[in-house]
């Protein structure tokens, strides 16, 4: 994937949590709660292990993560 930044090529890769990954469109307290969030989106794309996972690209040049959830990359 070329950065929509700079253009560059991006890393294919992983952002990981152990309960949870959501987005919210403002901070939580306590970030363990962001599943009650409201206008929260569930960012992790796979339910087959323990931990919640979403690819991720990241560009080495502008130091920037694009996360693509909902898709899964072999």
């Amino acid at each position: 994937m070329k950065c929509p930044f700079c253009g560059q090529e991006m890393t294919l890769g992983y952002i990981q949590c152990r309960d949870g990954l959501f987005w919210t469109p403002k901070k939580q307290l306590v970030a363990a709660l962001s599943c009650f969030g409201k206008n929260r989106i569930r960012l992790a794309n796979s339910a087959s292990n323990s931990f919640n996972t979403a690819c991720a690209f990241h560009c080495d040049a502008c130091r920037k993560v694009v996360i693509d959830y909902g898709v899964e990359y072999p």
